[in-house]
């Protein structure tokens, strides 16, 4: 079947032009295609140069290589199926391989002359159809010659075993296996070989088996397997010019037209076609609540009206969709409550308690009630009273019993005023509560009886409160001293006392001392205020412990354990002030604090060599020039736009048999130099290596460290759990995880094993990454430390101000918060309340902030692109429980150094 089919395919073609021009064609591209089918697994992938060929005959061209391929295949698989079989090997091959069929069939029917050899019979062709029949003779005489065209014996190789070794004679191919099964029409032998010949009115095909009627209209050709003219496909074969933007090929008896995709449209004035705009011509079917967009060769319905809340739009359908909030997880439904669904919305049902317990809405939990006395829990999770009055005997005989809310009382049958009670005799009698003892005067009170009352008495100065007689606390009631003193009580009366810098006019009167008339009191200012006096002084000193003196401020030595100082680079301590210097490599920035790298290779004042293998790589304080030389077969390429990268590209790819380390190299070779501060943000994205966004391609991914040398005594190297791998589907990340111990230079590889799954050819591409680790100082911490003369001080909140210096690279790309500092609150009891706020420095939106517990973080959001330096203020406030009451405040200034690069 995989024969004939060629046929008709080799022989539609010959239907057009002449019998010279197609024969130039097909023995042209026919050799490109057995070439192409040496090299590579499939046919239908030819990737090389075209013949030199009218554009007419591309299409036609691209056919015929492919056909040619394929024969080539089959005949190779046919030959591979000769010899296994003729090994006694099985018949066993891929279903997918290509020209699966004819190694099964090749082998197959050498078995079948192989067994019948050996049983004896004659090795006459079977008459199945070649190949077969050539390879069941073959097989069957035990012939080790080649084999000729289309994966069979070539007759004029077939020894005869009546013969002996070097006694031959010609062999009839045409009487040993059948005219029929060598030629399509008449077979003629010759001396060593035969010929193929056809009836008048046919002519012989290129293979010089096959024979065609030569008389089918313009537009038809003959097929060999019906024996008739039929219509040539010019759409399938390639030879129609309906090669337009939107246009599509539209076969027909004898002949094509050119058509216009659906959606398109033919313009009469240019003939081109061009887009139809359904949507202007009220072609589409969106409704009222819709918006028609038209699209290239087609429109889609967008819907206008909102869903509102509970409700997603369907992008597919554009049908509103009720949002499962219980599912989802976005309900507020809190502890002890459960989420059910509804059309749009939700609904919390707190869940049901048993009896004698009731919910908290506070903690969402069932809790055990205690009723008070008169009243009883209920199956409502209520208190409901007690009806004291169906217990019996609670009052007296000459009383009735009336319930109340909580509790009952007794009223007499005779009425009688408060006061009195019913007598022995049934008459209302004066109750002496002072006798009884049922008043409630305490302590110093005296009862006094009184008829149907009492009262309390308390002694001069003192009041009953409570029913205890307290002294009166005059200082509580009012003004009574003036605002610079203190009222102090005394038993029954007061006196008021002047406060400290306060001295005593007259007998109720208190003025200001002025402490600053004493010009001695403080070295530099004073400051007089209400009781008391301030010592100041000027920027650069600080108040002595004796709150009076002033002293130097040697800001150098104060910040020199907090980080990196004051300054980034040697800090000189002046009188009231400071200096910075920076260190060689470094310039002083316009803060007149923060010291910058100078890039000495991007300035040109870098001593690195002249040689094409040297380059320069800036590093922070210096540089450095390694010298980077591709191996044997690789050329250098330019420096990368960074100027931090080497790639070295291999000159071929063709390797001579058995030489390994040609076949073992890799295709491609780079080397990258980095480097990085210590306290890099964790974890960071360091580099990334890609490969070919292909279907045909698999990869896998290695992450090696070559070596870690630190450049200092006890410094810790790194090692390769220090380093992440994160694979994508053709690409792969290198992520710093841990932070890393400075200085020290790293080493890493990682290989890129490229597989193509056609061919199965393995390649690797090795990168080789150099990291320049250097140390770096990030904070300065001030903590507030007052005088106990300093109220100003004292009644601050703000307890702590911190500097921190950031060394960030860029960020084009931020897919979730990136935290670059952590604020923990410490010495609190209970977790207080904390507000983390930015002052200043966030006008973009860059940045926000979350707290969690005790811990306050600052965050990235956006991406940040450099070079650029930012300042941005903090100021984190910890409040009570409730939140109205500032506890303290801590205030911090960071400075962002943003590079230019994303490392």
């Amino acid at each position: 079947m995989e024969y004939n089919a060629l046929a008709v395919i080799l022989f539609g073609l010959i239907g057009f032009g002449s019998t010279n021009e197609i024969t130039s064609i097909v023995d042209t591209c026919c050799s490109a295609g057995t070439v192409w089918a040496t090299s590579n697994q499939r046919c239908d992938n030819f990737k090389g140069n075209l013949p030199a060929l009218s554009s007419t005959y591309t299409q036609m061209c691209r056919n015929i290589i492919e056909v040619c391929c394929m024969k080539s295949k089959q005949t190779n698989m046919c030959d591979a199926g000769t010899t296994n079989a003729m090994n006694g090997g099985r018949c066993a091959v891929r279903d997918d391989a290509l020209a699966a069929l004819s190694y099964k069939e090749c082998c197959q029917c050498c078995q079948m002359g192989l067994s019948a050899r050996q049983a004896g019979m004659r090795c006459t062709a079977p008459s199945i159809g070649n190949p077969c029949d050539f390879t069941f003779v073959k097989c069957c005489r035990n012939s080790t010659s080649g084999t000729g065209g289309n994966g069979v014996t070539n007759p004029n190789e077939i020894p005869d075993d009546s013969k002996e070794k070097g006694d031959l004679e010609d062999i009839d191919e045409c009487a040993i296996f059948g005219s029929e099964q060598i030629c399509n029409q008449i077979c003629r032998n010759t001396i060593g070989s035969f010929r193929c010949e056809c009836n008048r009115g046919f002519k012989l095909a290129m293979d010089g088996r096959t024979c065609y009627r030569d008389d089918c209209q313009t537009g038809l050709a003959f097929n060999t397997v019906t024996q008739r003219c039929e219509d040539v496909d010019e759409c399938v074969i390639g030879t129609h010019n309906c090669y337009g933007t939107n246009e599509v090929c539209q076969n027909r008896q004898g002949g094509f037209d050119c058509g216009c995709e659906d959606g398109f449209h033919r313009n009469r004035t240019n003939s081109k076609c061009e887009d139809i705009d359904e949507c202007a011509r009220r072609m589409d079917t969106c409704t009222s609540s819709q918006r028609c967009e038209n699209t290239l060769g087609s429109y889609a319905c967008r819907r206008i009206v909102p869903c509102g809340t509970g409700w997603t739009l369907d992008e597919r359908t554009q049908e509103c969709t009720d949002e499962n909030e219980c599912e989802l997880k976005t309900d507020n439904c809190g502890q002890g409550y459960e989420c059910f669904n509804i059309e749009g919305s939700f609904r919390c049902n707190p869940k049901r308690c048993p009896e004698g317990s009731r919910f908290n809405l506070r903690t969402g939990q069932c809790e055990v009630f205690n009723c008070p006395r008169g009243l009883r829990a209920a199956n409502t999770s209520l208190c409901v009273d007690i009806n004291e009055c169906e217990q019996g005997n609670v009052c007296a005989s000459y009383q009735t019993c009336q319930n109340t809310y909580g509790s009952y009382s007794c009223v007499d049958t005779i009425s009688c005023q408060p006061g009195f009670e019913v007598g022995s005799n049934n008459e209302c009698v004066d109750i002496d509560e002072c006798t009884r003892g049922t008043h409630d005067c305490k302590g110093a009170a005296e009862c006094v009886n009184r008829p149907g009352s009492y009262v309390c008495s308390c002694p001069a100065g003192y009041s009953r409160v409570n029913g205890i007689c307290q002294d009166r606390n005059e200082c509580q009631l009012g003004n009574v001293c003036p605002s610079n003193a203190v009222c102090q009580n005394t038993p029954g009366s007061f006196r008021c006392v002047c406060n400290p810098g306060f001295e005593l006019v007259g007998e109720q009167q208190c003025r200001d001392v002025n402490e600053c008339d004493d010009q001695n009191v403080c070295s530099q200012g004073c400051v007089n205020i209400q009781g008391s006096y301030m010592c100041n002084c000027e920027t650069g000193y600080t108040l002595a412990s004796d709150g009076r003196t002033c002293v130097d401020v040697d800001e150098c030595r104060l910040y020199s354990g907090a980080g990196a100082g004051v300054c980034s680079g040697e800090c000189i301590n002046t009188p009231g002030s400071y200096q910075c210097s920076c260190p060689s490599g470094w310039r002083i920035m316009g803060n007149q604090r923060s010291c910058q790298d100078i890039d000495e290779c991007e300035d040109g004042t870098a001593r690195c060599g002249s040689g094409e293998d040297s380059m320069c790589f800036n590093t922070r304080g210096s540089y450095r020039c390694p010298m980077v030389r591709c191996p044997a077969g690789f050329s250098r390429s330019s420096l990368g736009p960074r100027r931090n990268s080497v790639r070295c590209r291999r000159l071929s790819f063709t390797c001579r048999q058995g030489d390994t380390e040609c076949l073992n190299a890799p295709i491609s070779l780079s080397y990258n130099f980095l480097t990085f501060p210590t306290n890099v943000r964790i974890p960071t994205d360091l580099f990334s290596m890609s490969g070919p966004s292909t279907a045909d391609k698999t990869f896998n991914w290695y992450l090696n460290m070559t070596s870690a040398l630190p450049r200092q005594t006890g410094v810790n190297p790194a090692t390769r759990q220090d380093f992440d791998l994160r694979i994508g589907n053709n690409n792969a990340v290198v992520a710093l995880m841990n932070r890393v111990e400075g200085p020290q230079d790293i080493e890493l590889q990682i290989t890129m094993q490229i597989t193509d799954i056609y061919s199965g050819y393995t390649g690797n591409a090795i990168s080789m990454i150099y990291f320049d680790v250097e140390v770096d100082s990030d904070s300065v911490l001030c903590q507030k430390f007052c005088s106990p003369y300093d109220r100003l001080c004292l009644h601050n909140e703000t307890t702590s101000v911190s500097y921190h210096f950031f060394s960030l690279p860029s960020l084009p790309v931020v897919e979730q918060p990136s935290i670059l500092l952590n604020i923990t609150a410490q010495g609190f009891i209970l977790v207080p309340q904390m507000f983390l706020h930015i002052v200043s420095g966030n006008d973009d939106g860059l940045f926000d902030t979350m707290v969690q517990a005790e811990i306050a973080s600052f965050r990235l959001v956006k991406p940040l692109v450099g070079p650029r330096e930012m300042s941005v203020m903090l100021r984190l406030e910890n409040r009570g429980y409730i939140g109205n009451r500032l506890l303290s405040a801590h205030n911090a200034h960071l400075k962002l150094f943003v590079s230019r690069f994303d490392y």
